[in-house]
């Protein structure tokens, strides 16, 4: 069994490494939703007031008094960022558009930006978007059979697997020239609970055919900046990648 980076558990066979901007992506890959509420802090101690405040006078004679008066507020705002937010965070990091119909998706491994068809990677992400993990607790069963006959060997599996798993997702793109000319910089650090299932058998050639599928969701909070304005973030990531292979 293999560890994946988003936490979805496949076997050592289905996962092909393959650049981010190669067509198609890995051939276990699924879509991605990112759910997250971000704080920004909008006033900060901020005059109301212009110069040393407003003036206002209370009693007379010699009980009159000159009363200066400032009022300091500190407010911020609540907003959400999904798939179309981070699409376009990295639309503004890349200078670029993406062609309608651009989506989110993950091999379990990876993050892409896929066309419609969810399957061809249109944008190189990887100096923007990193993915870690660290950690990990897994349960699992794997069953493989081989059998010997005269016509030669061949070999099937099954196995089933969930755990949890840290993950850190680092988002950077201050060493480019973004759009708008902010930039983008925060860790996401949450805990992932996933789970797995796969099968796969082997001809008396050595053919291999399998299918894998899995289900991810990363609880957890972040911080720094979005767009030049500092942030808190909380919420999820969620995943289903799944697919057939053959090699």
């Amino acid at each position: 069994m293999k560890k994946s980076l988003f936490s979805a558990i496949f076997s050592v066979f289905a996962l092909m490494t393959l650049d981010a901007t190669a067509t198609p992506i890995p051939f276990i890959n699924g879509p991605v939703t990112i759910n997250w509420t971000v704080n920004q802090q909008k006033l900060d101690n901020t005059a109301e007031y212009a110069g040393n405040g407003k003036t206002n006078f209370t009693g007379s004679g010699k009980s009159k008094a000159t009363n200066v008066v400032q009022v300091y507020k500190s407010s911020f705002t609540t907003n959400t960022i999904n798939n179309a937010g981070i699409l376009a965070l990295l639309e503004n990091s890349l200078k670029t558009t993406f062609p309608a119909g651009a989506k989110l998706a993950t091999d379990g491994t990876d993050l892409y930006v896929v066309d419609h068809t969810g399957t061809n990677a249109i944008a190189d992400i990887t100096s923007i978007v990193t993915v870690t993990t660290s950690d990990a607790v897994i349960s699992a069963l794997d069953t493989t059979t081989t059998t010997l006959t005269k016509s030669g060997t061949t070999g099937s599996a099954v196995g089933t697997g969930s755990g949890s798993q840290a993950v850190i997702v680092m988002y950077d793109d201050s060493a480019l020239t973004t759009a708008d000319g902010t930039t983008t910089t925060f860790k996401f650090v949450g805990v992932s609970a996933f789970t797995q299932k796969g099968s796969s058998t082997t001809s008396t050639t050595g053919f291999v055919t399998g299918k894998e599928s899995g289900t991810f969701t990363v609880h957890g909070v972040g911080y720094g900046s979005i767009r030049g304005q500092a942030s808190l973030i909380q919420g999820t990531i969620f995943g289903m990648p799944s697919g057939t292979y053959s090699y």
